[in-house]
């Protein structure tokens, strides 16, 4: 048999020689997983410093992002290319027949709203009612900006004998505005 023999003391230098560099890359791991450790201990010490920070910078952007929103509503309404309210206001104001008093005016996104009541000692609140939607109507350049105009029901109630009529109007901004401005801002 003329085999190759390998010396016992290379076998066992050999195995030794493998343990050492299995003991030394481990402790290599150890080394490395300890510093990552320390780097992630650190990292959470800072973000706990800047946490409550983080946390009002949020809070601000979450408030301007709802103030731009209302901005941007209030610019939808209101804007240069928008309604003049000023004018719809004159309008409304010259349309008013005696015994007309309105009660509330609301903007929305969507409508314009008067409440109003009529008050007369005449028994033609009712009249008085349909004459001021009436004028209102055929103030020149009043519904230019509007689709739909929408008188609700009337309520009649007496109170001190007197017949008063309460009201409310619904007034629809144009759709083909708002499409084309929305196609605009694509």
């Amino acid at each position: 048999m003329g085999g190759f023999k390998i010396p016992l003391e290379v076998v066992i230098g050999s195995v030794g020689g493998v343990l050492l560099i299995l003991i030394g890359v481990h402790i290599i791991f150890i080394v490395l997983i300890a510093s990552k450790f320390a780097h992630h201990e650190s990292l959470k010490k800072e973000w706990a410093a800047i946490k409550p920070t983080k946390d009002k910078v949020d809070t601000i952007i979450t408030e301007m992002k709802a103030l731009q929103k209302s901005y941007k509503s209030i610019t939808e309404i209101s804007g240069e290319d928008g309604i003049r309210w000023s004018r719809k206001l004159n309008n409304i104001s010259d349309s008013l027949p005696r015994g007309v008093w309105l009660r509330k005016i609301a903007i929305n996104e969507e409508s314009f709203n008067i409440q109003g009541s009529a008050i007369s000692k005449r028994a033609d609140e009712m009249i008085n009612v349909h004459t001021f939607t009436s004028a209102l109507k055929q103030q020149k350049g009043f519904m230019d900006d509007f689709s739909q105009f929408d008188l609700g029901s009337i309520q009649r109630k007496t109170i001190s004998n007197t017949e008063i009529a309460e009201f409310s109007i619904m007034i629809n901004y144009n759709e083909e505005k708002d499409e084309s401005e929305n196609s605009g801002k694509n």
